[in-house]
């Protein structure tokens, strides 16, 4: 059974308090964490005082309820869920309306608070990005989609190629979303996401160049406080 958080916090503030320019104090603190450590058979090495547990709970955040979602918005959740430590689930729920509520939509992004935050803006960004650069081209090609799947792909490519500029750890991180999502949604499935026509190769195409083009100038650590930066 895992330490209680609070617990955890008691004895990272001792450890801080154990670089104290005071000798006695650094002492006495450093003494009383190493009795609670083995009290809860905590490994205090593991531990980094600088670090709050409160960082490290998963949590959630939805999203507004929407008709539904287009699949410019799906395909930037997938970006989310394979490059930036979160679990997305699609819940479906009741929009208010004028007389009476309708069916929608709303996306749940499951991970740390620091992670929720960073995938939000990505999820917002690139649903913004894929509509201006659609609109930039849409007098040449037809397919919406498939111009949008290009630049998924693209997008995608590049994001391995700078795997290390991302959020390590994103498969390991995710696994332990599963039980989250169990206690507070219940079972789900999983639905596969349509693909565009494969004849609108030309659009396809397009997409990928402008997707390649996206740039990511760096994910900041969260504990930084700022954004993630991507630019096109």
């Amino acid at each position: 059974m895992s330490a209680p958080a609070e617990i955890i916090e008691k004895i990272k503030k001792l450890l801080r308090l154990a670089r104290s320019s005071n000798r006695h104090e650094a002492e006495l603190a450093l003494a009383h964490a190493l009795a609670l450590a083995r009290e809860h058979a905590i490994a205090i090495d593991s531990l980094n005082p600088d670090e709050s547990v409160r960082e490290k709970q998963i949590t959630h955040r939805d999203t507004e309820a929407e008709a539904k979602l287009t699949y410019d918005k799906r395909y930037a959740l997938a970006i989310c869920r394979r490059f930036f430590r979160v679990t997305t689930v699609e819940i479906q729920c009741l929009r208010p309306g004028t007389f009476f509520s309708r069916l929608g939509v709303r996306v749940m992004f499951v991970g740390t608070r620091s992670d929720i935050e960073i995938a939000l803006y990505v999820y917002g960004f690139l649903v913004g990005h894929f509509a201006r650069s659609w609109r930039k081209v849409q007098q040449r090609f037809r397919n919406r989609q498939a111009y949008v799947h290009g630049m998924y792909i693209g997008l995608t490519a590049k994001l391995e190629e700078q795997r290390d500029l991302l959020p390590k750890g994103t498969e390991l991180v995710v696994a332990g979303h599963e039980q989250y999502i169990l206690a507070t949604v219940g079972q789900t499935t999983t639905t596969a996401m349509g693909k565009p026509d494969h004849r609108a190769r030309a659009a396809a195409w397009a997409g990928f160049l402008e997707g390649q083009n996206t740039e990511i100038h760096g994910a900041l650590q969260p504990a930084s406080g700022e954004s993630l930066a991507l630019t096109r």
